[in-house]
């Protein structure tokens, strides 16, 4: 058996296969997830201030380019794409008590930000997340991120600088991460 952190050792059918299993895993995954009613999370660009026509300042806001439900470290989406997660936020007015890190301000500016930029009160954002390339072998084989193409399957790292040999089968992941949603959802 192969090394899990060798890279671009995967034979060309072993790891097209992979990936073809992948993505269907990641679409019945986001199915499940939409047939029990679980709400999705919405997907937006950050969309930096600037001027319109050259003098009217605009305010930095955000744009909506889908949905999608977050499983951890990804997002699936109804289009069976696959995200990495960065910025969470929930679109929200109210103002916690006691909070005045700079972190806090800056997260707080974000979800009313979410709200001036008409998603809904409580909506929950994904904010930049990067589309992962589930359709370039390469591209896998060469992903640091939270889904990675070794030894022909498609694993799953978790905590972000986790080495190869840390890394969990996508699987197991969708498996435990879809339970723990089905449990959130019949709350």
């Amino acid at each position: 058996m192969r090394a899990l952190g060798r890279v671009g050792h995967d034979r060309p059918v072993d790891a097209q296969r992979a990936l073809a299993e992948a993505r269907a895993a990641l679409a019945a995954a986001a199915e499940r997830l939409a047939a029990t009613g679980v709400a999705p999370a919405q997907l937006a660009d950050s969309v930096p201030a600037r001027r319109s026509l050259g003098v009217i300042p605009r305010r930095a806001t955000m744009r909506r380019i889908g949905e999608g439900w977050p499983l951890g470290v990804i997002l699936v989406s109804r289009d069976g794409g696959v995200f990495e997660l960065r910025t969470v936020v929930r679109a929200t007015r109210q103002v916690l008590p006691g909070q005045q890190a700079a972190s806090a301000v800056e997260r707080r500016a974000l979800r009313l930000a979410a709200l001036d930029a008409g998603f809904a009160e409580g909506a929950v954002i994904a904010l930049d997340a990067r589309r992962i390339p589930l359709d370039d072998v390469e591209a896998m084989r060469g992903e640091a991120g939270p889904l990675v193409l070794r030894d022909g399957r498609v694993l799953v790292r978790w905590i972000p600088d986790a080495p190869d040999d840390a890394l969990a089968p996508l699987e197991a992941y969708l498996h435990e991460r879809l339970e723990l949603s089905q449990g959130c959802a019949d709350r």
